[in-house]
């Protein structure tokens, strides 16, 4: 490694930029890439610490003895490809190969595009990603009204709207940044969190919403920017479509109708619907919470629709469409690969559990806007508009689909503790043929695999990124480190099984820097080309130019209603039957999804220096509700829906709202036992997936992500 390598941490989803160094001990060191924008936090300083810790992966494993008993041999990686290779192949001759399913999360491995390319080689239609329940199901919404993904212009913002983010030097810390310096500027801050969170208290607004009720005061706030002719009528006459259908819809939802399903002031819905409309570069940041919700859709089409109607898009909301510059990870995808008929044996598409807005079948209906424009290739979105639903998946899995699900590959990604409904993927999991694992721990996930193989972290991979499509613009990160161990790439991975499966000409460069270079030709540039760190910006549609089926901003999407389901916003009151068929048993609404500071999602529960900061899963509880309960401070709990139990520690927290409890996602303890014996080492035991189920009245209908927020009732007892 030489001095000053720019690379891009992946210690979680903020991708900030960095470059790497060596200390004089040795030791691998990392700063901003910028040191007028110091983006990093403090995980990326634990780089060696993760890298070279102990119980890292580092050579390959196969299972003896049952699934899940935790017994494992050391094997060579030829013997687990060419074991790995024959096994599948088996499998695809005796089931075909819709009967292969890939998990996987491209942040994590340094590539996109690269597994559905093998996959479409093979004819595999069954792929997901953690993004279909963290921005790349956002994206698709975006999609069906605006033909693309809309980032917010941070230089230029003078209001930014937050549903439920709390952004500061540990969470997104290049967003905090610019959250600052719009606040610093004189921007206004509306927050949506029923909790009052360190960004909350930096708010000039904060509406204090029921969880869950977020879509209602949405459509609040169309109701007032339409009835006080606030909205851009020049904007909505020349380019968007559905406005009278819009404005009849929304007539119901009066800002005092939202105040008594959302629990604010009818008064304060409609001054923070005047400021939004009013500002001149106002802008509603992506935030998981959007994500998680059974009205995910409709709160997300109206978040798209108060852009649109106020004229801020390509104004402060910029729409550019997918990259015409250099070879993206659609194309390096290849979907044009797969036959219809395969296209059609993809799970979520129809049927009992259909939620079809991220499969084929939705992808399918931008094709005639795509070619207008002049693009070449079947875009794919965050890597979700091409996906199998997983509820789909997993029950498929299970044996309960309409045909068998006999392979899965979880790829950078801890499947188990990712979704809704944990116990229902375990037996999914236990269910199969053959699993392999790609990753850095013995995750719970792996804990399950027949094979698992030890990956490169990020400090030791090069990259050609971003790993997702959603801007016209790539960008490479360099290698800091060689792979620990025996560890491997992933591309060298996809290319072994490729060649061994009799499909190595899909993937015929010979390693990663060539593939980089094939990706870059078409623009003139090799990787080597990028390593002063700026980006490289590609061609994209002209500016305007919005790919949905009308060519124009669907405010009442077509492509919804061409799926089966409303084409404007609703909203439908949470509720979970079985708490509703037993008044008072399960007293509290379950909140699920607050960042940790020391953690991301599943990982860094093995690190000691950010494990000493959060030692053990917290359940956030009001006092009030404690003292209710007999929960004291610091006690361990039991906290129980109808569909599973978990065991946290209680803290007793002023900012959870009265009546609701926060419960934390990602949590097991890789130091205890692993194997099913051990519970996946008290994974099953702590993750808010016990709790959580993937049943239909806990799914957004269309996009099929599980309500995490304000649908799951609980109750709460002293352990």
């Amino acid at each position: 490694m030489g001095e000053g390598v720019v690379s891009t941490c992946r210690f979680c989803d903020g991708g900030c930029r960095v470059v790497g160094e060596a200390g004089d001990d040795g030791r691998l060191r990392v700063a901003p890439a910028s040191p007028e924008f110091p983006a990093i936090c403090p995980k990326a300083a634990a780089v060696d610490e993760y890298r070279l810790h102990p119980d890292r992966l580092t050579v390959p494993l196969r299972r003896v003895g049952e699934r899940g008993a935790g017994e494992w041999e050391r094997v060579s990686w030829d013997e687990a490809l060419d074991e790995i290779a024959a096994k599948l192949r088996a499998v695809i001759d005796e089931h075909g190969p819709e009967a292969l399913a890939v998990a996987e999360m491209p942040l994590n491995i340094g590539f996109g595009g690269v597994t559905r390319r093998l996959m479409n080689a093979l004819g595999a239609v069954n792929y997901t990603a953690p993004t279909q329940l963290c921005m790349g199901n956002t994206a698709q919404v975006h999609r069906a009204v605006y033909g693309w993904f809309a980032s917010p212009d941070w230089a230029r913002a003078d209001c930014i709207v937050y549903f439920g983010q709390d952004r500061d030097m540990q969470r997104w810390p290049a967003e905090y940044l610019q959250l600052k310096a719009a606040l610093a500027r004189g921007a206004t801050l509306i927050e949506v969190d029923p909790r009052l969170t360190d960004t909350a208290r930096l708010a000039d607004y904060h509406l204090r919403v029921r969880y869950g009720t977020d879509a209602a005061l949405a459509l609040a706030w169309i109701n007032v920017i339409i009835e006080e002719g606030l909205y851009d009528a020049g904007f909505v006459a020349a380019w968007c479509v559905g406005f009278d259908e819009l404005r009849e819809r929304v007539a119901a939802w009066t800002p005092e109708r939202a105040a008594e399903v959302c629990g604010v002031d009818a008064e304060l819905i409609r001054q923070t619907a005047r400021v939004y409309a009013n500002a001149a570069c106002a802008v509603i940041p992506w935030g998981v919470v959007a994500d998680m919700q059974v009205n995910s859709t409709s709160l997300l089409q109206a978040q798209c629709i108060l852009r649109a109607i106020c004229g801020y898009l390509n104004d402060g909301e910029n729409v550019s469409g997918p990259a015409l510059g250099g070879v993206v990870n659609a194309q390096l995808a290849a979907f044009e690969m797969l036959a219809p008929e395969q296209r059609a044996k993809q799970l979520g598409q129809d049927g009992p559990r259909a939620h079809p807005l991220l499969t084929m079948c939705a992808a399918a209906l931008y094709r005639d806007a795509t070619a207008r424009a002049g693009i070449p290739y079947e875009p794919d979105i965050l890597g979700e508009s091409q996906a199998c639903d997983p509820s789909a998946l997993f029950a498929a899995m299970r044996g309960e689909g309409p045909y068998p699900v006999r392979a899965f590959f979880a790829v950078g990604n801890n499947t188990v503790m990712s979704y809704a409904g944990q116990q229902g993927i375990v037996d999914a999991i236990r269910a199969q043929d053959l699993v392999v694992v790609f990753e850095n721990w013995l995750t719970p996930t792996a804990q399950l695999a027949d094979y698992v193989l030890p990956g490169d972290m990020w400090a030791e991979r090069d990259v050609l990124g971003p790993e997702f499509d959603v801007a016209p613009v790539l960008t490479a990160s360099y290698a800091l480190r060689e792979p620990a161990g025996e560890c491997r790439g992933w591309y060298e991975v996809a290319k072994g099984l490729a060649d061994r499966l009799g499909v190595g000409d899909a993937l015929p460069w010979a390693d990663a820097r060539e593939l980089f270079d094939w990706r870059l030709a078409p623009i003139g540039k090799t990787f080597d080309d990028l390593r002063d760190g700026r980006p490289v910006l590609a061609e994209a549609p002209a500016r305007g130019c919005f790919l949905t089926p009308s060519g124009k901003v669907e405010l009442a999407s077509s492509a919804l209603a061409t799926l089966g389901h409303d084409p404007l916003p609703s909203y439908v009151e949470p509720c979970d039957p079985a708490a509703a068929a037993e008044p008072g048993r399960y007293p509290y609404v379950a909140f699920a999804g607050l960042r940790e500071r020391a953690s991301y999602n599943t990982n860094f529960h093995q690190m000691p220096t950010f494990r000493a900061q959060a030692p053990e899963p917290l359940l956030l509880i009001n006092p009030a509700d404690a003292a209710a309960e007999g929960v004291a401070d610091g006690a361990w709990c039991v906290v129980e829906s109808a569909y599973g139990r978990v065991e946290l520690v209680a803290r007793l927290d002023d900012a959870q709202p009265a009546g609701s409890v926060r419960v934390p996602h990602g949590w097991w303890k890789p130091e205890l036992p692993g194997g099913l014996v051990g519970g996946l080492s008290a994974a099953c035991l702590h993750n808010d997936g016990m709790l959580m189920p993937d049943a239909e009245w806990n799914l957004d209908p269309v996009q099929g992500v599980p309500g995490l927020r304000g649908t799951v009732r609980v109750a709460v007892r002293p352990r």
